[in-house]
């Protein structure tokens, strides 16, 4: 890595006590060389006084006063108009950009407001920190910043020292050496053709920025017949040029941020894997937010489930399976999460799955209220318990959902009349905890299972499917 590319975040709080020996150590440590950037980044923690009772006050104030809300966004912004200017005429800030200066490295001071997490992290990639630097008093939420964030992660002490969490070594662009995740990139894409239409998997190659004309013309001006219901609302089919087949999808949150956006382009630009959907670029000229996936022939799992498909035999079933959780698993590795649903999961006409749509992870459950089938889930039946809940391990998430998807693979896609109107893990948990797993069976697959296969993925999902995250297996594990 050249010595201009070390970009330092250090994150605290707005009321927390600037801890400036700490960070003339940075100044003068080996995370910075001449050229070298830092960033102080204060936040000012929005609603922060809100609790208990007064939480819901409040809540129900910004809910029925949108002048409410304008005042609210005004003091912020007058509270980080404040800030900075205190900072501009503080001693102690005034020596720091001294010594930067001495150090021949640049120093600024970032005010922010907003959840600190979340805004920690969003600002973090932005900025493409090397290293993020986190205060003292954010050391109970070391696992998320190391959750969600790839770079070197450290953590100042009570003694204004500074301890290494996580280290990385990284290539000159700065991007993680994994020589597992090297290997699998290297041989994830060997000449794969589809045994029955010949599609051939898009090798790798820079991520592209498509006109919305480009996207216009692969689309036939996006036709309805090149609408794919069975994914989802709004995604289409295309060939770019003639001949490069691809699937475009509109983005699920109507009102994502530009910086957001981009944020999120950076991610899935550096996603590669056997069993994941390879995405090509983007689209962002005016209003749209469209992103560009490679095209997976056969459509999505979800359309076999709920057509109850004689095709869907059990040893496609169990492949399915064990290459969603391959991808599942890469995704989390690389700190992205999946909106792990069968409308997600592409197959081939060989039935080799693909996630698709990941890493939307504020978003991936927006869409799971708009598909017509009427055969399938309810929405909220692919969602953890805790989801309603902030600060949540979204990667647990992810592996309930996957429970639920193997429980699918296992029974088939089962009606409310199949269920006696009960919703569907209403239905099986009984049958789970009684271990009454021959109920669980698909018919259509009932003389072809092997039963040392059904038993492990009925186990493997009972662990998935554990009302506490804290208990549930990794996708490592699985």
């Amino acid at each position: 890595m050249s010595t201009n590319d070390q970009r330092v975040l250090i994150v605290q709080g707005a009321f927390w006590e600037i801890c400036t020996v700490s960070i003339k150590q940075v100044l003068r440590g080996s995370w910075l060389q001449p050229g070298g950037k830092t960033k102080l980044l204060v936040i000012i923690q929005a609603f922060r006084n809100s609790t208990g009772c007064g939480a819901l006050l409040s809540c129900d104030r910004k809910l029925h006063s949108s002048a409410t809300i304008n005042k609210k966004k005004e003091d912020i912004e007058e509270e980080i108009q404040e800030k900075i200017a205190a900072y501009s005429k503080n001693a102690e800030i005034s020596e720091i950009l001294k010594l930067a200066e001495m150090q021949q490295v640049e120093f600024e001071i970032a005010v922010e407001a907003g959840k600190l997490k979340e805004v920690a992290v969003e600002y973090a990639m932005r900025f493409e920190a090397t290293h993020v630097i986190l205060h003292r008093q954010l050391r109970k939420h070391q696992k998320y910043f190391m959750d969600n964030l790839t770079c070197g992660i450290l953590r100042m002490k009570h003694d204004n020292s500074i301890e290494t969490i996580r280290e990385v070594e990284a290539d000159e662009q700065g991007s993680l050496l994994n020589p597992e995740t090297l290997e699998q990139e290297e041989n994830a894409f060997e000449n794969y053709i589809c045994t029955l239409c010949k599609n051939i998997r898009l090798s790798i190659g820079q991520k592209k920025e498509f006109t919305y004309t480009e996207l216009q013309l692969a689309t036939n001006g996006f036709a309805s017949q090149n609408s794919l219901p069975d994914q989802g609302k709004k995604i289409y089919r295309g060939q770019l040029n003639g001949w490069h087949k691809i699937m475009i999808r509109e983005h699920p949150s109507e009102t994502i941020k530009d910086k957001e956006f981009k944020i999120e382009i950076h991610i899935l630009g550096k996603v590669k894997h056997e069993n994941v959907a390879m995405f090509l670029g983007s689209c962002s000229e005016g209003t749209h937010r469209l992103l560009v996936y490679e095209y997976v022939c056969n459509g999505s799992l979800n359309k076999y489930l709920s057509e109850k498909c004689k095709k869907l035999t059990w040893e496609r079933r169990i492949n399915i399976a064990y290459g969603a959780a391959k991808g599942l698993e890469y995704l989390h590795r690389e700190r992205i999460h999946g909106s792990m649903r069968p409308n997600n999961i592409l197959v081939t006409h060989d039935y080799q799955p693909l996630l698709s749509y990941y890493g939307l992870a504020k978003n991936q459950y927006e869409a799971l209220g708009h598909s017509s089938d009427a055969m399938a889930l309810r929405p909220f039946e692919y969602l953890a318990p805790e989801y309603a809940q902030s600060g949540i391990d979204m990667s647990k998430a992810d592996v309930y959902s996957f429970g639920i998807v193997l429980l699918e693979l296992i029974s088939g896609r089962k009606t409310l009349e199949d269920t006696k109107g009960q919703t569907f893990l209403r239905w099986a948990r009984p049958i789970l905890r009684e271990k009454k797993y021959m109920e669980l069976i698909d018919p259509a697959v009932q003389e072809s299972l092997d039963l040392y296969q059904l038993f492990w993925m009925v186990r493997l999902a009972e662990q998935c499917l554990d009302w506490d995250p804290k208990l549930r297996m990794s996708m490592h594990e699985v």
